[in-house]
């Protein structure tokens, strides 16, 4: 009896475990998806800049 309560426990634990664990990768997800295009941001402006800039002088 005792064994059978425990691993019910046990098991109920793991499920919310699971349950926390994938709520918060969620949201993890969502704000690497908010973050990573801020972190990528400047190094595509410098990339656009010095395109513009070489597109400038071969005009000339």
């Amino acid at each position: 009896m005792f064994f059978g309560a425990s691993a019910m426990k046990s098991r109920s634990f793991k499920i919310t475990c699971w349950k926390w664990l994938y709520r918060h990768t969620r949201q993890l997800r969502w704000l690497v998806g908010l973050i990573w295009p801020l972190h990528t941001f400047p190094h595509r402006l410098a990339l656009e800049l010095e395109l513009r800039r070489c597109e400038a002088s071969w005009e000339q």
